[in-house]
């Protein structure tokens, strides 16, 4: 895949060393009449005029975030629009210019904040970015084996992280969403109509003998090229009730298994689902989803009656109420080995004095770390069968 950078300051040394090996730089375009006909390295720098003669596939802005909109309306008046790829922002150039930006006075940490959290129709992109950048430095930190079928358990109801994944790292992505309409009738055409916007949005590459295929008898979503699927969508799913005749190299589930009843069948499907030395990546938030605030509250309730409230109020909250060392038990009772947990929140130690007193007496003999751990990241792998 032929691309031009846009871009020669040093925000573009880190894209040229971080950029997948299926992109091919041809040159760099910069807007800085002093740095045409150098060279960065072996790449030519160009002007902008010049782009339309190497007759890339994509331009890739190899610049900081703020310089983006202008090059974009520079790129609509060189008639290159069409050929602008979204690419992942250099996170330490970023941070350093925003302290620069900071200390001039001409950006606020409000306004930073409001720009990241900002939502549109198709949900937050800049939280499916994350996300998806999150996933695969997770993977990369935990095994050097190759990837190229991924599975997310839970995708919600878009699927910004697999189209946002499939267009940085190619590979073929399936997710599954067993409540797309949270709960309500979901018009299924409203949904296509979303993802085909967020397609829009992230600018994922089509070539001409691609083929999307959307099954509305069966509520799925696929987009075909000639090697085959690389998108897969299956709403109103259970994981418990899919079934695929290839194995996944890679699992995800973020804040979803604390929602599922059948703890024990979740985790035989994702070994079942998963090749040999594959691996499971589950974030989990040990909270009581009726109140964040108040963490430990639904531990008040035994095990029955909890299964009775459960059993009205929907999806929303626990399907269980299991702790940090009941997960633990489970992934080595079917077979996983935890290759590393990550605690990344902590409940408040006055709290959980205060509100054990009231705990139901299967609650009263739980240990300190499994009250005190609120969220956690299991790293697990099937063991390879020659281990």
């Amino acid at each position: 895949m032929d691309v031009i950078l846009f871009g020669a300051g040093e925000v573009c040394d880190s894209f040229i060393k971080r950029l997948p090996k299926r992109f091919s730089i041809l040159a760099i375009a910069d807007n800085n009449e002093n740095l045409h006909g150098q060279f960065k390295g072996e790449l030519p720098i160009i002007s902008p005029d010049e782009i339309h003669l190497y007759k890339p596939n994509f331009i890739i802005l190899s610049c900081l975030q703020r310089h983006v909109s202008d090059i974009c309306a520079q790129l609509v008046k060189l008639g290159l629009d069409d050929l602008y790829l979204p690419f992942p922002y250099d996170e330490e150039s970023e941070i350093k210019d925003r302290e620069k930006q900071e200390v001039k006075g001409l950006i606020g940490r409000e306004l930073v904040d409001k720009i990241i959290g900002s939502k549109n129709t198709s949900g937050s992109v800049f939280y499916h970015i994350s996300l998806g950048n999150h996933f695969e430095k997770c993977r990369k930190q935990y095994t050097s084996r190759p990837a190229n079928r991924f599975l997310h358990i839970g995708s919600g109801h878009s699927l910004g992280l697999e189209i946002y994944s499939l267009l940085r790292w190619g590979g073929e992505w399936t997710a599954i969403e067993p409540f797309p309409g949270l709960g309500g009738g979901y018009p299924f055409n409203q949904h296509l109509s979303m993802i085909k916007e967020l397609m829009r949005l992230f600018n994922v590459p089509y070539h001409v003998n691609d083929e999307i295929l959307f099954n509305t008898a069966t509520e799925s979503f696929r987009l075909h090229d000639h090697h085959g699927a690389r998108l897969n969508y299956f709403p109103d799913k259970k994981l418990e009730d899919f079934h695929d005749d290839k194995k996944y190299d890679v699992c995800y589930s973020c804040a979803v298994m604390e929602h599922v009843v059948d703890i024990h069948s979740f985790v035989a499907k994702t070994y079942e689902l998963l090749v040999s030395g594959g691996f499971a990546f589950h974030w989990i938030d040990l909270r009581d989803h009726r109140d964040f605030s108040r963490p430990l509250d639904f531990l008040t309730i035994g095990k029955s009656e909890w299964c009775e409230y459960y059993g009205d109020a929907g999806h929303f909250l626990h399907g269980n109420q299991l702790r940090y060392n009941d997960y633990r038990q489970i992934f080595l009772q079917h077979g996983f080995r935890i290759v590393a947990e990550d605690v990344y929140m902590k409940n408040d130690k006055e709290y959980i004095q205060e509100v054990s007193f009231d705990f139901a007496d299967e609650y009263r003999s739980l240990t300190w770390e499994d009250l005190e751990v609120a969220g956690v990241l299991f790293v697990l792998e099937k063991p390879s069968h020659d281990s």
